[in-house]
């Protein structure tokens, strides 16, 4: 077989495996959005993304890894998004932000903070949220780095979900207002006094 050749049946295949693994993303998105997480089984997923079985299994082991997947996604766009406005100096801007984008995507949102899953995204916020650089510069000396991460993302995932379960109509500023006066503003405030 010639080069060309197989550089395209590898590029066909990465391409069958892109198109495939977003089926199985929007599926999973789909599916929450219209029932609780534990009751999806991994053939309604497959059924719902128009894909194999066997194929599920080429991509996640499970349907907790496809949910970590669709999660990860989610939440990462709210870091990138967030975390630049994120300036002591006006810490609301970043808070109006996150209410507005949570807002936007309010379906998926409500089904990964207020269904069995909710656990399992505040870990994986977590460990997100440590992962970006936008905390350099606002380590406290009283207030331990990964306690105050803990603290912020709990209270910040705690004041979402009581958003999404509360009438639609409620404010995405109104929420803003409060993420930012109970949770962002005392605790950066806090690391830079430290």
């Amino acid at each position: 077989m010639d080069e060309g050749a197989e550089t395209s049946g590898l590029k066909a295949r990465d391409a069958r495996q892109v198109k495939s693994d977003g089926a199985l993303r929007a599926a999973m998105l789909a599916l929450i959005t219209r029932q609780s997480y534990e009751k999806i089984t991994v053939r309604e997923i497959v059924a719902e993304a128009g894909i194999g079985y066997a194929t599920f299994f080429r991509h996640y082991p499970s349907k907790d890894a496809l949910l970590d997947a669709v999660a990860g996604e989610e939440i990462a766009a709210l870091l990138q998004m967030t975390a630049p406005l994120l300036n002591p100096e006006d810490t609301l801007t970043s808070c109006i932000a996150l209410a507005d984008y949570v807002a936007s995507r309010r379906a998926v949102w409500t089904a990964l903070l207020t269904g069995g899953a909710s656990g399992h995204l505040r870990e994986q916020f977590t460990r997100l949220a440590d992962g970006t650089s936008h905390t350099d510069g606002l380590t406290s000396s009283w207030l331990p780095h990964d306690l105050g991460l803990i603290f912020g993302v709990s209270a910040t995932v705690e004041i979402l979900a009581w958003w999404l379960r509360q009438r639609p109509d409620y404010p995405a500023a109104k929420v803003a207002e409060l993420l930012d006066r109970l949770v962002v503003s005392p605790t950066v405030g806090a690391a830079n006094r430290g």
